[in-house]
This record gives C-alpha cells, sequence and structure tokens, in this order.
C-alpha cells in the first residue's frame, strides 16, 4: 500500500498538470482570438497575460515594420504614450514620502512664474486632471509643431495664459498640461532632469532596461503606422519626446511593464499608503466621485477591481491593466493597428476570469410597467440620459447619440444590448422611479436624476450628395496619435478615431455632422481656394481642430 505522503505527493502533481493544462488551454484560446484579430502582414501588436506570476501567453502579432518585413515579438520595442503618466505619478508620490513636497501645496511652490490667475492650484489637482488648466493637446498652434524639440519652458508658455476650462477641482477633465508640470515640478525639487530621476529610482533599480525617455540608437523599436486607406498604412509623424515629455513620451516593452507592475504590488517602489491613495477615485469638490487616481484609471471586471491606462501617440496605441484580487495583469502595445487595445485587453481579462458577459433570459414587461421608466435623466456635466418606449420596447440613450435596446432581465434591471453595460433603475421611498443608475466597465456608476423635461425630438438630417462629402475625406491630425479618418463607404459617411471602431456620421448641414453613438459632432472648414483643410471636433464643452493632413 502506498504511503500516506507519496499519496499526498502525487495529489500535488495531479494538481499542478491540471493547472498546466487549463493554462496551456487559456494560452491557445487567447492566441486564437488574437490571431483572428491581427493581420500577419499589417502593423499589429505585443501581448502579455500574466496571471498569478505565470505568463499564459507572450507573443507578437502583426509586422513591427512593414519595409522590410520585420515580426513582433514581446521584445520589440513601443512608444507607450500616456502610460507614462503612472510614471510621473510614482515620482511625486515618491518625492512626497521623502518629506520633500506636499500633495496640497501649491504648484506655484514649485513653478513661481506660473500665472495661476489667481486660483490655487495644488500637486493633487495635476494628479487627478482636476486642475482646470487647459490641455496644450487641444492647442492646433502646439500640435502642428509636435515633431519639433521644444523646451520645457517654451512649451509651458504655449498654454500658461490660456483661460481655465473651469475652477480647480470642480470638473474632471484628462489633461496633459497638468502632467508636463508635474515633470517640471520633478525636475524642481529632485535636481536632476525628468528623464533622469525615473532612470535612477526605477529603470535601472528594477532592471528596465528596455524603457526610456528617448533613444533613437535602439535598434527593436516597432515603427508607428497610420491606415491611409481601408487596405494601406503610411508611417505616422514621429513626435519628438520632448512635447509629450512626463505627459506621454516613455518607449517600452511588454516585458518590461510587466516588472514595474509586479514591483509597484510588491511595495518595491512607493509605500502601500501611496499606492492606496493613487488608486482611489477622485472627489471633486461638490463630492462627485470619478473612475480617476493619481496616473491611473480605475474599472472594473465583474466585481473586480481593475487598475490601469491607456496610451497613444501617433502611430501608436496601448492598453494595460491589472486586476489585484486575481492578480492578472493584460498589456497590449499596438503600432498602428486600427483595433482597440481597450477592448481587446478586456476581452482577454474577461476571457481568463471567466467573467464574459452572457445575455439573460429576457423578462416580459407590459406595457404599463415599462412606461415608469420612460422620461429624461440629468447628470451633471454630461448629456441627459434618454429612455423612450417604442412597441412596447425601452431604449436607452444620451442626448443626441445611438438609441440601444432594453432587455429586461431582473426587478427594475436592464442590459444594454449589444454593450457589456446594465441599467438600473431605483426608486424613492413612495417606490416611484427617481435614478438611472449605469453599471458599466467604469468604477464609479454614474447615476442620473430623473427630471421632468420633455423627451426631445430626434435630431433631423439633411441629405448630402456623395460629391459634397467625397471633398471631405482624408486624415485629420488632433493630437499626437489621435486622428481622425474620414471616408464613405457607398451611401453611408464614416468617421474612425485612432484606436476605435468607425462609426456613422449624419449630416446637420453641409459642412457639419454628427455623430448618435456619443454627443459629439464635426465641421469641415475650406481654405481660399475651396480645398478642405481642417475639421473641429466638438465635443465635452471642446472645440478640437484637426489639420488635413493627407
Amino acid at each position: 500500500m502506498m504511503k500516506r505522503h507519496n499519496l499526498f505527493i502525487l495529489f500535488l502533481v495531479l494538481v499542478a498538470s491540471t493547472m498546466q493544462a487549463q493554462v496551456t488551454d487559456q494560452a491557445k484560446a487567447i492566441d486564437e482570438y488574437l490571431t483572428g484579430v491581427y493581420q500577419p502582414a499589417e502593423p499589429g501588436a505585443s501581448v502579455l497575460v500574466v496571471k498569478d506570476g505565470k505568463v499564459i501567453l507572450r507573443k507578437g502579432y502583426g509586422l513591427a515594420k512593414l519595409d522590410p518585413k520585420t515580426p513582433i515579438t514581446p521584445e520589440t520595442i513601443f512608444r507607450i504614450g500616456s502610460v507614462t503618466k503612472q510614471f510621473t505619478s510614482a515620482a511625486i508620490l515618491k518625492l512626497a514620502e521623502q518629506g520633500k513636497l506636499n500633495l496640497q501645496d501649491d504648484m506655484t511652490k514649485y513653478l513661481p512664474s506660473y500665472p495661476s490667475q489667481g486660483k490655487k492650484i495644488t500637486i493633487e489637482h495635476l494628479l487627478t486632471h482636476t486642475s482646470g488648466i487647459k490641455s496644450y493637446t487641444s492647442l492646433e498652434e502646439v500640435m502642428e509643431k509636435r515633431e519639433q524639440e521644444i523646451s520645457i519652458d517654451n512649451l509651458i508658455n504655449t498654454f500658461k495664459d490660456q483661460p481655465f476650462d473651469f475652477n480647480p477641482g470642480d470638473g474632471y477633465l484628462y489633461n496633459n498640461s497638468g502632467y508636463f508640470l508635474l515633470g517640471a515640478i520633478v525636475e524642481k525639487v529632485s535636481g536632476m532632469t525628468w528623464g533622469e530621476y525615473l532612470k535612477k529610482n526605477f529603470f535601472v533599480p528594477l532592471k528596465m532596461t528596455n524603457t526610456f525617455y528617448y533613444d533613437p540608437k535602439l535598434p527593436a523599436q516597432a515603427t508607428g503606422y497610420q491606415k491611409t486607406s481601408a487596405t494601406e498604412y503610411g508611417v505616422a509623424k514621429e513626435v519628438h519626446p520632448t512635447v509629450p515629455y512626463s505627459a506621454g513620451a516613455l518607449f517600452s516593452t511588454v516585458d518590461d511593464l510587466w516588472k514595474w507592475e509586479k514591483a509597484l504590488f510588491e511595495y518595491k517602489v512607493i509605500k502601500k499608503e501611496s499606492l492606496d491613495k493613487a488608486w482611489t477615485p477622485l472627489t471633486l469638490n461638490n463630492g462627485k466621485k470619478e473612475s480617476y487616481g493619481y496616473g491611473w484609471s480605475l474599472s472594473k471586471i465583474g466585481d473586480n477591481k481593475v487598475i490601469g491606462h491607456g496610451g497613444g501617440i501617433d502611430g501608436f496605441v496601448c492598453h494595460e491593466l491589472y486586476v489585484p484580487a486575481s492578480k492578472l495583469f493584460v498589456t497590449i502595445l499596438e503600432n498602428g493597428n486600427p483595433v482597440d487595445p481597450q477592448s481587446t485587453a478586456y476581452e482577454i481579462a474577461d476571457r481568463v476570469l471567466g467573467t464574459s458577459a452572457t445575455v439573460p433570459a429576457a423578462l416580459t414587461l407590459d406595457d404599463k410597467s415599462l412606461e415608469e421608466y420612460v422620461g429624461v435623466y440629468e447628470l451633471a456635466n454630461e448629456p441627459d440620459r434618454i429612455i423612450t418606449k417604442k412597441n412596447n420596447q425601452l431604449f436607452s440613450q444620451r442626448t443626441g447619440s445611438t438609441a440601444y435596446e432594453l432587455i429586461p432581465y431582473g426587478k427594475d434591471v436592464f442590459l444594454l444590448k449589444g454593450s457589456p453595460s446594465r441599467l438600473k433603475f431605483n426608486r424613492d421611498s413612495n417606490g416611484k422611479v427617481k435614478e438611472a443608475e449605469l453599471m458599466g466597465r467604469e468604477f464609479i456608476n454614474k447615476v442620473a436624476s430623473k427630471t421632468d423635461k420633455p423627451i426631445p425630438a430626434e435630431k433631423a438630417t439633411v441629405v448630402v450628395p456623395a460629391e459634397v462629402f467625397d471633398q471631405y475625406v482624408g486624415e485629420y491630425q488632433l493630437a499626437p496619435g489621435f486622428i481622425i479618418t474620414v471616408r464613405r463607404e457607398d451611401a453611408k459617411f464614416i468617421a474612425q478615431a485612432t484606436g476605435q471602431p468607425p462609426f456613422e456620421i449624419f449630416a446637420e448641414n453641409e459642412t457639419t455632422f454628427f455623430l448618435k453613438v456619443v454627443q459629439a459632432k464635426m465641421e469641415f472648414k475650406k481654405n481660399a481656394e475651396g480645398k478642405t483643410e481642417s475639421l473641429t471636433l466638438f465635443q465635452n464643452g471642446q472645440a478640437m481642430p484637426g489639420k488635413k493632413i493627407k
């Protein structure tokens, strides 16, 4: 008879074998999925998936260079755009731990010549995109010269006198100027350049040998591309690293980003107390919370908190996420492929964790019950959410956007068809519907209050001849890494932004078109010779100009 300890050893071997088989099956399934996403003869992606410290998948898809054809490998170096922000945030937090600054300090303590226009702008405001300072990447005069080297002072001069978007702490608006200023503060406090500080304190100790601010001599860099037609790519403009600087200039690899993530969660970079603050949703002056911390976006998969960030710069888009409860890390670095890396990363995470959304069995509600939910729901500083009913079917849409069919599957809970989001209606003490709560990927649910506003009429469209629209077909550069491609597909007019799927646009008049998926519109402008030279995107209260580049 086999001894007990031998039986125990055999049991462990069987468990290990089973776990390894599961990892192998997952790797195969993810690889098959990604092989269908990225084409071998096009720009592609480097992908790393790690669970419980074990690599599930580490592989390159597509080409790092189209000429000569050079495959992407896990060692290929990419620009990581705004994923840079977490490194800048960590530098600030490390300096705070050392007592060299305080997050509640007025930024002018370190940058005394900055014209704050009588407002107190704290370092925390800069970290959380709540300063109200104008983001320089929304200024056309800056973006037109993004290929040129520029000094820190000269770039700050481009936005320092711009009017504020709001008072510090009153709103949240993603802001590259804030992180540029944080880099300047790191330099002032540490006595080192921002790049030197990161290298000495992070990259060298963590052996992140392929992460850097700027080094054109490294051979394994991917070339950044942008789509020039439905089937062709062109080399993207090369943004000089001094322009994105501490807001988005770093280069890295999937392996180095995993070294960084692992070190963070082992508290080898900054203390747990600092990370807890960095991964706490920000709070505005009015008490409202947003799904962002200090340089990290906060979201969720199922009931699990997700910490991560995306990045985009001419020719490159990426996304990385970490699920602390499951110790799951996913990062995707792309060199111009139009596939959205964020959606792909979440799809992979859902597959590994078994949280892929399943369509629940629909309930049947009578016409009177459905009528309770109909109305206009208001959310501060955001478009209204409108619930309508047609032919015994509910629909949900934000003002000016696409209507999603609502499928009832629980008491006051609906699935947005074609979306991972749910919509839950909350009632008051008298049982009347008072709120609509959107439960999506964001960590903080959006709660909109029901109003007495009338249901708005559907936005009217006009017919624009194809030959008129064809004058607008082309590519428009709005910011580093953010290009809107406009094209026509038979009778449909299409616009596609970098890293996002294509959407149909509809004519308001012969020069202005709007989207139904979000509340946004774009206006095309011509020069004196009658040739289209630019478009302006109107969204979230901002007017973002983009010059036609092709």
